[in-house]
């Protein structure tokens, strides 16, 4: 068991005690949460079901806006888990006065990614507030999940009506009758009030004060944080649009293209907030199949690694609607642009052995099929690349057994590499 050892303490949340402190093990701070004194943590007791719904929720929701777990014991009369020490939190920077548009939207679009991706896995956060937006790594994570439901979950035992849940501030009217049956909305009401507070300055309490905004965000805030949940966005993919839109240049409006090769450009300059907006743009332009099919082999593979580290899950939608348009005939030009994407998403992919299977057989499915020497080297190379990995090689000799014509036209070029034994035998 991973022990720690308590130094500071930094402050109480909702329903916890958050401290900095030292793991014993590898020297390294983190912050170590204990639920609160006032808190029943009795065996069974609702109180500590829902501490250990929290730890249960972050640690099984797995991406890089979202804050990991990283050491637990749950079974201790105190039970207590510890995390990665962020660097300061949204509250910390607030605290000196209103941001500028570009900072509040460049968080904003680190937040969203993350809370999309935690609705389409079911959960709600439910305590959305500045204090819960941290500053890890180099980039913004949602944290504090103690108050999260699972939108499909039939369960009363932890919010009771007429129970307020979450920050006053920031809580969407709903929750103060019936938490439990709050949705997506109520959490895009908090993503109002906070982007509210971060271009005023102003805590929004008891609501936001619409007129001390500039007027270009007053439709997009009221429509956030309206009265009743079904005059609000009703998804957080609804949010993100709007503001992307919101936010562009004139210019980036005219076709997917021109916003994409602009965006491209910002990203290699180092401006990291164009990086998920690229992203997103792509994804949500994926029935542009000319679009696609032209722009998406052009992304060097220095915006994929970025791309990938901040997104992955919408990264993989990215690469396998780009899959989808690689079948069928091409031009022998565009088969070797297939084949050189793949290898970067090979090389990319480093943690997701789908995506990289999924290149090696699009790959060798295209040289295959239209007889091209420059991708059976590229599959070849990428062969040698996989070789590390046993899943890779099982994979790639099945994938070979399971198509003989595939496998006699990249024999040759297999044979220039020195393989594992059973891939050379499938050739």
């Amino acid at each position: 068991m991973v022990r720690v050892t308590k130094q500071e303490r930094l402050g109480d949340g909702g329903q916890g005690t958050v401290w900095r402190a030292t793991r014993l093990d590898t020297n390294e701070s983190v912050a170590l949460k204990y639920p609160l004194d006032s808190l029943d943590m009795s065996e069974g007791s609702a109180d500590r079901k829902r501490f250990a719904r929290e730890v249960r929720y972050q640690t099984t929701l797995r991406h890089p806006g979202i804050m990991p777990i990283v050491g637990m014991n749950m079974k201790a009369d105190k039970p207590f888990f510890f995390m990665p020490l962020a660097e300061h939190s949204l509250e910390d920077i607030l605290k000196g006065g209103p941001l500028s548009e570009e900072e509040t939207f460049s968080i904003m679009t680190e937040i969203l990614a993350a809370l999309e991706y935690s609705h389409e896995q079911g959960v709600l956060h439910r305590d959305l507030k500045p204090a819960n937006f941290l500053y890890l790594q180099g980039r913004w994570v949602i944290s504090d999940f103690g108050l999260c439901r699972q939108m499909d979950s039939n369960s009363t035992t932890i919010t009771k009506v007429n129970t307020a849940v979450g920050s006053f501030a920031y809580m969407a009217p709903e929750q103060y009758d019936d938490a439990h049956k709050a949705k997506a909305p109520a959490d895009i009401y908090s993503i109002g009030q906070i982007i509210y507070h971060c271009l005023v300055g102003d805590i929004p309490f008891p609501r936001a004060r619409i007129a001390k905004l500039d007027m270009k965000y007053r439709h997009f805030i009221s429509r956030c944080v309206a009265e009743e949940p079904d005059d609000r966005f009703q998804s957080v993919s609804e949010v993100r649009k709007e503001m992307e839109l919101l936010i562009a240049p004139p210019g980036e409006l005219a076709t997917p293209t021109i916003r994409a090769n602009e965006l491209k450009a910002k990203a290699l300059e180092g401006q990291e907030v164009a990086v998920p907006l690229l992203l997103r743009l792509i994804v949500d332009s994926s029935e542009d199949e000319v679009f696609y099919k032209e722009f998406v082999p052009s992304l060097p593979i220095e915006i994929l690694e970025k791309m990938y580290a901040k997104d992955p899950a919408t990264f993989e939608k990215m690469i396998r609607a780009f899959d989808e348009y690689s079948e069928g005939g091409h031009p022998f030009d565009y088969t070797d642009e297939i084949a050189e994407f793949f290898a970067k998403v090979i090389q990319v992919a480093e943690y997701s052995g789908g995506l990289r299977r999924l290149s090696l057989k699009r790959i060798m499915i295209v040289g295959a099929s239209h007889n091209r020497f420059h991708v059976g080297e590229v599959f070849a190379r990428m062969v040698k690349y996989c070789e590390r990995n046993p899943g890779d090689v099982r994979y790639i000799a099945a994938l070979l057994s399971d198509d003989p014509h595939a496998a006699t036209f990249m024999a040759s070029y297999l044979k220039q590499y020195s393989l594992p034994l059973e891939i050379m035998r499938e050739l």
